[in-house]
């Protein structure tokens, strides 16, 4: 009895033990594994519909015209196809960009807009859209099946550039003459109805400072236009003439205008003292008779007050910053 029940054990213990039980496994998963192949064949082997949606590029807009309403970038389309074909078209869509022949465009007779309005049938273009997909690929139907494009004239226009610029110079440092904008026009294309808005383009706000010598510095362009209109470029060029100056100063005579008749009038002192800025180039180009100060005695409110302003009337065109020391002096008028 004992042996029977031991012989039953060992037969059950052989039975499964673990390399027998291995064995059965890696049978069953080979099984299963060959099965579910076979299902993933029949399964994708059949046909089906997909939607499924594309990068979108229309080619071959009219020459002489311009878009003023974005085109849309993105169209979805009714594919039918083997399993196969739908899961890798798929994966790819999302990369891939569909190239949309608009030289078939038609005009809408109808409407009042100012713009020209034409528009696409998409679904037209089937043929066109299976040929890019691959020959396995049916394609049943374009999202959306009708596209506007809103076009207006093409047209150019000369514009001056407007410099929206703030700066300070160096010590001793200051401008000489005008700064110069490069290139001071630029001609701007796009919608004629865009163009007859703007009159010139303007500069970003720059702020250039301690300015020591003469250079040219990039400005870009402001970009609040739209897109529709093309400056060309993106930057104009900026030139600040600059110069060294020195402080100066010269003693001029005083000029009294107005003087009653039988009058004469003398102030004190005769000569008032002018100070100004002027480049070191022009220094000794400086001359008394290129200045005049003058006083009007028909401009003093009161003559008991024995005292007239001073004004400086002319000056050289080199120099900068000129200013009397003492803009009042003190007169006496008396008979002839």
């Amino acid at each position: 009895m004992k042996r029977t029940i031991q012989e039953k054990s060992n037969s059950l213990l052989t039975k499964f033990s673990p390399k027998r039980l291995d064995k059965r496994l890696s049978v069953f998963i080979i099984c299963l594994l060959f099965s579910a192949s076979f299902w993933l064949l029949t399964v994708f082997s059949k046909e089906y519909t997909a939607d499924i949606t594309y990068n979108a590029f229309f080619l071959n807009l009219p020459s002489d015209k311009i878009l003023i309403e974005e085109l849309p970038s993105k169209i979805k389309i009714k594919i039918k196809a083997s399993g196969f074909a739908l899961l890798g078209v798929k994966y790819s869509a999302k990369y891939d960009t569909l190239f949309i022949d608009a030289s078939n465009v038609k005009k809408y007779l109808s409407g009042k807009s100012a713009n020209e309005i034409y528009y696409l049938l998409l679904n037209n273009q089937l043929s066109l859209m299976a040929e890019q997909l691959g020959g396995s690929m049916k394609v049943e139907k374009i999202f959306p099946d009708t596209v506007t494009f809103v076009f207006d004239q093409k047209s150019q226009k000369i514009v001056p550039v407007k410099l929206n610029l703030t700066y300070s110079f160096a010590k001793q440092y200051q401008l000489n003459g005008k700064i110069k904008v490069i290139p001071s026009n630029i001609i701007i294309k796009g919608p004629k109805s865009m163009l007859d808005q703007i009159d010139f383009l303007e500069t970003k706000q720059q702020s250039i400072n301690n300015i020591g010598a003469t250079k040219r510095h990039l400005i870009p362009l402001e970009s609040k236009y739209n897109k529709a209109v093309d400056f060309g470029i993106k930057s104009v060029v900026a030139e600040i003439p600059v110069e060294k100056y020195t402080e100066a100063e010269i003693m001029l005579p005083i000029n009294i205008n107005n003087v009653p008749f039988g009058y004469v009038v003398k102030t004190f002192p005769s000569q008032v003292k002018i100070k100004y800025n002027v480049s070191l180039d022009n220094y000794d180009l400086v001359k008394p008779e290129q200045f005049k100060v003058e006083a009007n005695i028909a401009q003093t409110n009161d003559v008991s007050n024995n005292r007239i302003k001073v004004r400086l009337v002319k000056q050289p065109t080199f120099i900068s910053k000129a200013k009397i020391i003492d803009t009042q002096v003190e007169f006496i008028m008396r008979k002839l």
